[in-house]
């Protein structure tokens, strides 16, 4: 009988983490840090990442960036953001699948500075994008444009 609880319990430790590492494999980037100046700070399930040059970025993560610091992101369809200094930016959700129909981008900026180039999520379906702010939400419809929220209005 103690054998049999010991297995069982091996077996179910071994079958929570293979099903932890799968979902976590199963996660692709949704985009990737292409351009940086100064320094900056990827927020990824509450642990805080150095931003580099090549780093992937997932859904949810935030990016922070400090003075006198930029940086520039594309995403998988096509579509670049770029951050100034002082910003708090965070992705809420990005699907890109095109054919099956799933298209989403849902974008925050708590303060700072940020430039929008659309890429293909625009193009296919305009309404899914969408940029919040502190003081309301954007719309896009494919185009290129810049927006900041200055630092003094943020609570």
């Amino acid at each position: 009988m103690r054998v049999l609880v010991v297995l069982v319990c091996c077996l179910s430790v071994y079958t929570v983490a293979a099903l932890s590492i799968s979902s976590a494999w199963a996660q692709q980037p949704v985009g990737q840090i292409k351009t940086i100046s100064g320094t900056a700070t990827v927020i990824r399930g509450g642990q805080s990442l150095e931003a580099a040059v090549g780093l992937f970025l997932y859904g949810a993560d935030s990016i922070q960036t400090s003075s006198s610091s930029s940086l520039g992101i594309t995403f998988r369809d096509g579509t670049q953001v770029s951050l100034g200094e002082y910003s708090d930016f965070a992705i809420q959700d990005f699907v890109f699948e095109p054919q099956q129909g799933r298209l989403s981008f849902i974008i925050s900026l708590l303060r700072g500075s940020l430039v929008y180039i659309s890429g293909r999520i625009a193009a296919l379906a305009p309404e899914t994008v969408v940029i919040k702010t502190v003081n309301g939400t954007i719309g896009v419809r494919g185009t290129r444009f810049a927006v900041r929220v200055p630092v003094e209005t943020v609570p």
